[in-house]
C-alpha cells in the first residue's frame, strides 16, 4: 500500500496483493507492480507486509517513505519475522531528462568559470597597471 498527494493536492492511496489465487490454473508472477499513474511526485509511504503464521501475534509489515517516481524498488522480507531487517532496493531508471539536467549543470558551471576567469583577468590587469604607476612615482624619501 501506498500513500502520495496527486497534482490537485489530494491524497492517494493504493494498494495491491500478491498471488491472490487459491487454486487451478497457472501460478502468478512472484512479484507486484503498482502504478503512481502521471504523478511527479514522491511517495510520502510505502507499507509492505506479509501475512503471519496462524497463532502468531506480531504484525509483518516495514515502512518506508520518501520514495523517488519513476523507479522499480525491490523489497526482501528476509528474515520473514524480523521486519527490521528488511532492505529495499531503488532503481532508477535514466531518462532524457537525466542528460538534460547533467547538461545544464556543465553549462551553468561553464558559464560561472568564465565569469570567474573573466574577473580574474581584470583584477590582474589592473594590478599591473598599479604597479606600472607605482614604479614611474619619485620617492622623496630616497633623496
Amino acid at each position: 500500500m501506498y500513500t502520495t498527494t496527486d497534482s490537485n493536492g489530494d491524497l492517494k492511496n493504493a494498494s495491491a496483493g500478491q498471488l491472490s489465487q487459491s487454486a487451478h490454473f497457472a501460478l502468478q508472477l512472484p512479484y507486484t507492480v503498482l502504478g503512481l499513474g502521471r504523478s511527479a511526485n514522491f511517495l510520502d509511504h510505502l507499507f509492505v507486509g506479509i501475512p503471519r503464521q496462524p497463532g502468531e501475534t506480531d504484525l509483518r509489515k516495514k515502512e518506508w517513505t520518501a520514495i523517488i517516481p519513476n523507479s522499480q524498488l525491490i523489497v526482501i522480507p528476509f528474515p520473514h519475522n524480523q521486519p527490521r531487517s528488511w532492505s529495499a532496493k531503488l532503481y532508477l531508471t535514466p531518462s532524457n531528462s537525466v542528460l538534460l539536467t547533467a547538461i545544464a549543470l556543465i553549462g551553468v558551471c561553464v558559464f560561472i568559470l568564465v565569469i570567474i576567469g573573466i574577473l580574474h583577468w581584470q583584477e590582474k590587469k589592473a594590478d599591473d597597471r598599479e604597479k606600472r604607476q607605482e614604479a614611474h612615482r619619485f620617492h622623496f624619501d630616497a633623496m
